[in-house]
């Protein structure tokens, strides 16, 4: 019986994306959404007066007509009117106001 080290089918096809740790590599094999094993930020906008900003590091600027949330991917900022912080936990914040922008900067 031959021993040895075997490659899985197809690992070697797909190209590495820049800036891809090894949980986002391994989550693509297996097929697993990115964001349950990495730590690229995900933004969800619910409408024009709520925005979800999960896996940030923190708040580098808050006033009332913008806010900025740094991440290991750069800073999003959120501009708009009579913004609030309505909630915040060690992985994710919820601002909410008048919205009119989400931008992000590397």
């Amino acid at each position: 019986m031959k021993r040895g080290i075997y490659r899985i089918k197809g690992a070697r096809d797909k190209k590495k994306e820049p800036g891809e740790s090894l949980g986002e590599r391994l989550a693509r094999l297996f097929e697993i959404p990115g964001e349950i094993c990495g730590n690229r930020p995900k933004v969800t906008a619910i409408g024009r007066g709520e925005v979800l900003i999960e896996n940030f590091k923190g708040i580098m600027d808050f006033q009332s007509d913008m806010i900025r949330i740094n991440t290991n991917n750069g800073i999003i900022k959120v501009t708009g009117e009579g913004l609030t912080i309505r909630e915040i936990t060690n992985d994710e914040i919820i601002i909410g106001g008048k919205i009119s922008n989400i931008d992000y900067d590397a």
